[in-house]
């Protein structure tokens, strides 16, 4: 990805998935706050509309910034799918990064849990001897990051392995349960229960970046979803994200509420 904050942020997007479910009609909205190492640095806004079945997700995150540091990074993304056999299934994804001048757009297609396109634009410079080539053998049976999180109702909804694709970097998200705790926010008042999850980069990432290893290698991911019993799907409320230059912490201020 473009930068390191971009790998932090792009994982961020994958545990901040709006939550959505049914055939009929739905518009929801849930909003987020990002903080890293304790101080507030975005808000993320995640809009979501369903109709028969078809999903949109569309997201805002801006930052809310300490002095010059981040003030200037943006992100949107878009996403589009369907709901089948209970889960989801992507049809489009794009995000759009902007960090001043520094500008990059992501996007890929999808049929049938596969990936049938996928651009960078700007297109990114020659890789080293490093970079890991995302084959074809990467792309099938796999999610868009924002989809990715939105867990079917079961007896252990944290027993799973999610394999995503952004645009350019697939990953392995391998989840156990955390157990549970109690959650409120605006929007919901309950039990929120926790998944451990291992980051598994597979391919599109530079080997040896020390970044991405120090997340490989951290037992300290954990992620806390609320059950919406209108949707009837698990969703992200809460997350500590550890990162080698401190922890990104993601915290649901209003959660699947009317739009």
């Amino acid at each position: 990805m473009a930068s390191n904050l971009l790998k932090a942020l792009g994982f961020a997007i994958a545990v901040l998935a709006a939550p959505f479910a049914h055939a009929e009609d739905i518009k929801q909205k849930t909003v987020y706050t990002l903080s890293f190492s304790g101080l507030k640095i975005a808000d993320a806004v995640f809009n979501t509309t369903v109709i028969d079945g078809n999903y949109n997700i569309k997201a805002d995150i801006e930052a809310a910034g300490i002095g010059n540091l981040f003030t200037s990074i943006a992100v949107k993304v878009d996403a589009k799918g369907v709901w089948k056999n209970g889960k989801p299934e992507t049809r489009a994804f794009q995000l759009s990064y902007r960090d001043g001048d520094d500008a990059r757009d992501y996007g890929a297609t999808f049929a049938n849990k596969r990936v049938t396109g996928s651009s960078i634009k700007p297109e990114p410079g020659p890789r080293n001897a490093n970079w890991v080539k995302v084959q074809p053998k990467h792309l099938r049976n796999v999610i868009d990051p924002i989809s990715a999180l939105l867990l079917p109702p079961s007896n252990n909804p944290c027993a799973t392995t999610i394999s995503i694709f952004d645009g350019e970097t697939r990953l392995d998200l391998e989840m156990a349960s955390a157990g549970n705790r109690p959650f409120s926010t605006k929007g919901f008042s309950g039990r929120a229960i926790g998944c451990a999850i291992r980051f598994r980069p597979i391919a599109g990432y530079e080997r040896k970046d020390e970044d991405i290893e120090f997340l490989a290698n951290s037992r300290e991911l954990v992620v806390w979803f609320a059950f919406n019993e209108e949707l009837n799907v698990y969703a992200p409320v809460m997350a500590n994200i550890p990162l080698k230059i401190g922890k990104l912490t993601i915290y649901a201020s209003q959660f699947g509420m009317p739009a």
